[in-house]
């Protein structure tokens, strides 16, 4: 389920006419407004309007100046359109820096595209990116959208990294007997409110904020800047209606919508109990299950109509074999359920960096779902969507988060298991022959799980082979090889390669009788953490993580080690890096080892100049030499 927050609206020119002299030249914004600052919102008004249980309408004016090409993000306009949330006008004015007009474009003159693997006709994104001759240039954005469905209240989204705010205001009406819920993000910000005959109205209002620097590494951008989370108490989807004041009513909502969905025929349920009849317990009937919906179905995004929240039927997916996340889930809930065993579907935010939801908060916040089976004891959680997630593996983007239990008494909040270091493993182990001029080859074995295994597959065993030598050396930081040969073995819960490089040129440089050879030949890490002294917020890496190398130096004949590395043992609150070298003059080779240890993938601000030190080590560490020379 993929839930589609739209901020579009009706031009509005005519009613802001009164200032806009001022906020449209450049050289009027306030000195203390540029500091930090790429861009300046300098004029917004922003009105929802909820009309009824199931109507509202949303009109946006907005004014911002871009002061550099660093803050040509605000530059693009892009927009959803959908059968509950439609786009009905857009107008672009753009504005030198003194100004002056320089260029307008309507809707009709705006990209647009179908999403949903064209699935469902009912959406577009319409796109469109201002061009700027030169900086700084006044961008004004108008559009509105009508609303047919109102569970999505959209957020007050006050400010962007690197970015000013001059004067905004957000205000919103709703029927009294309906009213609506708020509650203030990275900002102590409250409304003025009252009543203008049955209506309520809230208006939110800043002035001269200024620019927030940007945190590389934190949690997605909206989490951490100010904003006013805004959400219905009631609301209506296509004639369903619901109650979001509590997670418990909301999620009951969800279970009558999908409650009919799991109508698999019976020739399907014999054919799974047939399946899992020689099983020896519930456990593994799940995985064989499992392995059955990953080698037989495929992923389709479908997020538009109520098909955005109501999973397509089972029978249905049996007989199509796709589905999106919520018919996936669904149809493995129905096979479950045809042999004896109870699961339930669960709503999440995905993505590794993204915001919990609010636990005090009941919004919906999810943009996925998940399968949740428990067993006596032992809980097993399914991401449906993969077809190479290992068994009862969620993934970066989902685990260690807050999941929304869809049940028949209503929705349950629960936390889903956070992954351990000894799951996202990356082992290599290399052999390298080296020749008297500086060239040899390489011998590479590299065993993976976890994050690490998703790598691999996504971006070595599924590409081209120019594609995967590109990968190794870019992203990997091996030497650049003139030959390349590569095998791979596909497991239930790893992933493991094997490759030959052919190197011009091995050590790092040569003088006179000596080489100077790099610890190892690939970076065994090579992400450098941004300077920061004064960090406010949490960093985060993908996963928690064990790395370890073993790398062997076949040494040419007639040469000795003149000089090896010490080793290092580094150390800090999160983790360890150990390396040992080993010189054997009866096999004339070094070997060298190294281990990485990373025990949590979220660094609070207080601990981040001591990581980034830590880290900043193990990459220095590479840049010592293991020294070889001619007898």
């Amino acid at each position: 389920m993929k839930k589609i927050l739209l901020i579009v609206l009706p031009v509005l020119t005519a009613l802001f006419s009164g200032g806009q002299a001022n906020v449209l030249d450049a050289s009027t914004i306030p000195a203390a407004l540029k500091e930090n600052a790429h861009s300046v919102k300098r004029e917004e008004d922003i009105r929802f309007e909820v009309r009824d249980i199931d109507a509202a309408r949303l009109n946006v004016h907005e004014v911002y100046t871009v002061l550099d090409a660093e803050g040509k993000d605000v530059l693009d306009f892009v927009e959803a359109s959908t059968s509950f949330e439609k786009l009905e006008d857009a107008e672009i004015h753009v504005y030198d820096a003194t100004g002056k007009s320089i260029n307008r474009y309507k809707l009709k003159e705006m990209r647009s595209e179908t999403f949903d693997e064209g699935l469902v006709d009912d959406g577009k994104f319409y796109y469109f990116r201002v061009t700027a001759p030169s900086y700084p240039i006044t961008v004004q954005y108008d559009y509105s959208i009508k609303f047919k469905g109102t569970l999505n209240y959209p957020d007050y989204q006050i400010q962007d990294p690197e970015q000013s705010v001059e004067h905004s205001t957000f205000t919103a009406s709703v029927p009294a007997d309906i009213d609506l819920r708020f509650k203030p993000k990275n900002i102590t910000l409250q409304p003025d409110s009252g009543k203008s005959g049955q209506d309520r109205t809230y208006k939110w209002e800043v002035r001269n904020l200024a620019a927030i620097p940007r945190e590389e590494g934190t949690l997605k951008e909206g989490a951490v800047y100010p904003r006013v989370l805004v959400a219905p108490n009631r609301f209506s989807m296509d004639d369903y209606p619901g109650d979001l004041s509590s997670w418990n009513a909301f999620g009951y909502w969800y279970w009558n919508l999908a409650k009919e969905a799991s109508n698999l025929p019976d020739d399907a349920k014999k054919r799974l109990q047939d399946m899992v009849a020689g099983a020896r317990n519930d456990k593994e009937k799940i995985r064989i299950l499992y392995h059955y919906l990953q080698q037989n179905f495929r992923y389709v995004s479908i997020t538009l109509g109520i098909g955005g929240y109501k999973p397509f039927d089972a029978a249905s997916v049996d007989s199509k074999k796709y589905g999106d996340c919520k018919a996936l889930s669904n149809y493995m809930q129905a096979c479950l359920s045809a042999v004896g065993i109870n699961s339930y579907q669960a709503l999440i935010n995905a993505e590794y960096n993204s915001e919990p939801v609010d636990t005090s908060f009941p919004n919906n916040g999810f943009n996925h779902v998940i399968l949740c089976v428990p067993l006596q004891g032992d809980t097993t959680w399914l991401e449906c969507t993969s077809n190479t997630t290992d068994f009862g593996v969620l993934g970066n983007f989902t685990e260690n988060k807050k999941a929304l239990l869809i049940t028949p008494a209503g929705g349950v909040l629960v936390s889903t298991p956070r992954s351990t270091p000894a799951e996202n493993r990356f082992s290599c182990m290399t052999t390298v022959q080296l020749n008297e001029d500086g060239s040899g080859t390489s011998e590479s074995m590299i065993r993976t799980s976890g994050e690490y295994k998703q790598q691999v597959l996504h971006y070595i065993l599924n590409e081209s082979k120019d594609d995967r030598e590109k990968f190794l050396v870019s992203s990997m930081g091996f030497l650049q090889p003139y030959e390349f040969d590569f095998t791979r073995e596909l497991k239930e819960d790893s992933c493991n390669m094997a490759f030959k490089l052919a190197l011009e040129k091995i050590p790092e440089f040569t003088a006179g009788s000596k080489m100077f050879l790099n610890p190892r030949i690939y970076k065994i890490w090579a992400g450098s953490m941004p300077d920061d002294d004064h960090r406010k917020n949490a960093f985060y890496f993908e996963c928690p993580f064990i790395k370890t190398d073993t790398t062997i130096y076949q040494l040419p004949d007639g040469y000795t080690v003149d000089n090896l590395p010490q080793p290092r043992d580094l150390t800090f609150d999160y983790g360890s890096y150990k390396t040992s070298y080993r010189y054997d003059p009866t096999a004339n080779r070094v070997t060298t080892v190294a281990s990485l240890l990373l025990t949590q993938s979220a660094i609070p601000p207080g601990k981040y100049q001591e990581t980034r030190n830590f880290f900043g080590g193990v990459i220095e560490e590479y840049t010592e030499k293991l020294v070889i020379r001619k007898k």
